[in-house]
């Protein structure tokens, strides 16, 4: 089979992407580690999400006692488990909460406080677990702080089996739950079915946990919901369905994805069915940047709204309006078992979706083992922009992805037996698996030469913090280039003041030793001169070549003002404005008038200068007069009046 493998471009004519070397499809974001986590018996992820701390955490449950898993005396089955990883894939911390039942987590999501709102289930009343209702398995909120203590926990349901499946965090502070449910009492009320069906269950909750409310949607038969959009307001879910009454649509064939919107007290706006004859689920859901919705999942039909079957099973990608409008679907997979588990919306608008595959063809040949992680790329328009194995030779189960809401980085985590190939660190039956992407970021930086024809352009790859590769810098030639490029090269002040020269050399600059500079290797350096001073500065690169210039600083005595006697505010670029020339100190003030004795401008600023114009009209030709204020060095005040002349 064949083995990941990345390109590490080190000294190039030109800038490459790293892509996969078999493949050869550009854009697939390179992997930097990939990790297991666990003991020696099953540990099975649900979520991962990316903490404000650049690191991730992912939950699901454990039924291991060792490695790295904190044994729990009373763990007769699975345990809820977390394990919180830091930006280079080591455990920060874990926790595993459960009586002698079963309890996983299956969605989680960071509190404003930097603790976790952790969603689970549950059937234990004993080992620290809150008392449900009749021992049956319940939907179980808890509540962890940014360190894994456990602050509070919350238990919903009735008395028949009720699973929480996703937690969505609203603007107003409270959550939303989408679950499925057999119930028909306690928290659960006005279920379609019998005992042995489930609605889907939408809940509200504030931040406290306390229920604001609970509604029931679907049919006599089976319907789950796994996954929740708000779009203005609207709550969008997804699962399947089976039914053909109450709130589904009575075309609906065998199980069918389900796509329901509600408003934000809960009540039922719209209830759309997608899918052919045999079974079709949606297990997740992402809102499009075009705001229409893209859903994934699996298919076993090829009729209806299903065309391109592949196998037995296969991703089953649709995307539809706010409507319900199907726009487009696709298929994707082999000859075996496929089936997407979750999805996400790109910064180039395209999507991404992940699963398993168990099939060797088709679309799934690059098989690495019994079962892959199997992420594919899709364009907007729904077009397969790249596919990807990811894994090693045993089973892999890709079940939750994020991506990095600033950086080009992915998380990917399932469940593994590999511990090979593209994962490292196996401890038992099956761990929880996490495999980091990264697109490089890709740099240009200027390099100072003496001649560019003598320059052989390269790149540089940069390492983070954990030594992964982080940055591709290309470097550029720029001829070596004078220190006062784009900046003057003289200046004014008065006896005891300083001035800092500015630079912008594209070498490393020096400036020849001078008493009254404050430094003379840097770019910037203070200059108090008591007299007019030239101050030289030279630009060097690393090549040893150098590019020399002066910096002229006058040091005045007293003000200098300096009045013209005409100027041509003709909009040619010389002389267009009047004003004196020169620098003073202190109380600078201007007025100009016209013959008739009229103000026709003010200035408080001697780089204040008059265009011509008065109201934003057009002055004629002819003789003004000036009356200009100031105070000197001595704070002694100045006036000095007489006449110009406006030409055109």
């Amino acid at each position: 089979m064949n083995r990941h493998q990345l390109l590490y471009p080190i000294l190039s004519l030109t800038l490459m992407l790293l892509t996969d070397s078999l493949s050869a499809q550009p854009g697939i974001p390179p992997q930097q580690w990939g990790n297991q986590y666990g003991g020696g018996n099953v540990d099975i992820p649900y979520t991962i999400k990316i903490t404000t701390d650049g690191g991730t955490i992912a939950g699901g449950y454990t039924d291991s006692r060792d490695g790295d898993i904190t044994p729990q005396p009373n763990r007769d089955y699975w345990d809820l488990w977390l394990v919180k990883l830091d930006k280079c894939g080591q455990i920060q911390w874990e926790k595993s909460v459960g009586g002698t039942g079963y309890e996983s987590a299956r969605d989680l999501v960071q509190t404003s406080d930097g603790g976790y709102l952790v969603l689970g289930e549950t059937n234990s009343t004993d080992g620290g677990v809150i008392a449900g209702y009749g021992g049956t398995k319940d939907i179980w909120l808890l509540k962890f702080s940014g360190t894994g203590n456990l602050e509070w926990q919350k238990r919903y349901g009735g008395t028949g089996l009720d699973v929480g499946n996703h937690i969505e965090a609203l603007r107003d502070g409270s959550y939303l739950i989408a679950a499925s449910s057999t119930s028909n009492d306690g928290d659960i009320r006005n279920n379609h079915s019998t005992g042995t069906y489930t609605d889907g269950v939408l809940m509200k909750v504030d931040a406290a946990g306390n229920l604001l409310w609970s509604k029931c949607f679907g049919g006599t038969k089976n319907e789950e919901l796994f996954d929740i959009e708000v779009i203005n307001g609207t709550i969008f879910a997804t699962g399947f369905t089976n039914s053909v009454d109450g709130d589904i649509p009575p075309s609906q064939k065998n199980y069918d994805v389900w796509l329901l919107a509600i408003d934000g007290n809960g009540n039922k706006v719209m209830s759309k069915i997608y899918g052919g004859s045999q079974n079709d689920v949606a297990y997740c859901m992402t809102k499009g940047a075009d705001g229409s919705l893209t859903l994934a999942g699996y298919t076993t039909s090829n009729d209806g709204d299903v065309s391109g079957a592949k196998g037995s099973q296969d991703y089953w990608i649709i995307n539809v309006s706010q409507r319900g409008r199907l726009n487009w679907q696709r298929v994707f997979g082999g000859s075996d078992a496929d089936y997407a588990k979750t999805i996400l919306t790109d910064k180039d608008s395209s999507y991404i979706i992940g699963g398993v595959t168990y099939s060797d063809d088709g679309d799934a040949s690059a098989s690495l083992g019994e079962g892959d992680f199997f992420t594919l790329k899709l364009r907007p328009d729904g077009s397969l922009a790249w596919k990807k194995h990811w894994g090693g030779s045993g089973t892999d189960h890709l079940r939750s992805m994020v991506r990095h809401p600033v950086k080009d980085e992915y998380y990917l985590a399932g469940d593994s037996d590999s511990g090979n190939g593209d994962l490292s660190n196996a401890q038992g039956d099956a761990d929880f698996a996490v495999i980091k992407l990264k697109i490089p970021e890709l740099t240009e930086q200027d390099s100072a030469v003496c001649t560019i024809s003598s320059f052989i352009p390269f790149q540089d790859t940069l390492p983070d913090i954990c030594g992964n590769d982080s940055a591709i810098v290309k470097y550029n030639p720029v001829p070596l280039g004078n220190p006062f490029e784009g900046v003057r090269r003289i200046d004014t002040i008065f006896v005891g003041q300083q001035l800092t020269l500015h630079s912008n050399g594209n070498g490393t600059i020096t400036w020849n030793s001078h008493s009254t500079l404050s430094c003379t290797r840097c770019n910037d350096p203070v200059a108090n001169p008591v007299t007019t001073t030239v101050y030289t500065a030279t630009n060097e690169s690393p090549l040893s070549c150098q590019v020399s210039d002066q910096f002229t600083v006058v040091v005045l005595n007293d003000a200098v003002v300096a009045v013209p006697s005409a100027f041509t505010p003709n909009g040619d670029g010389l002389n267009d404005f009047f004003g004196p020339l020169g620098k003073v100190p202190d109380e600078f003030r201007m007025q100009l008038f016209n013959r008739n004795g009229e103000v026709i401008f003010r200035s408080s600023a001697i780089e204040q200068r008059w265009n011509g114009r008065r109201q934003g009209e057009l002055q004629p030709v002819g003789v003004y007069i000036y009356l200009i204020d100031y105070k000197d060095l001595q704070n002694k005040p100045h006036q000095q009046k007489g006449t110009f002349v406006l030409i055109r």
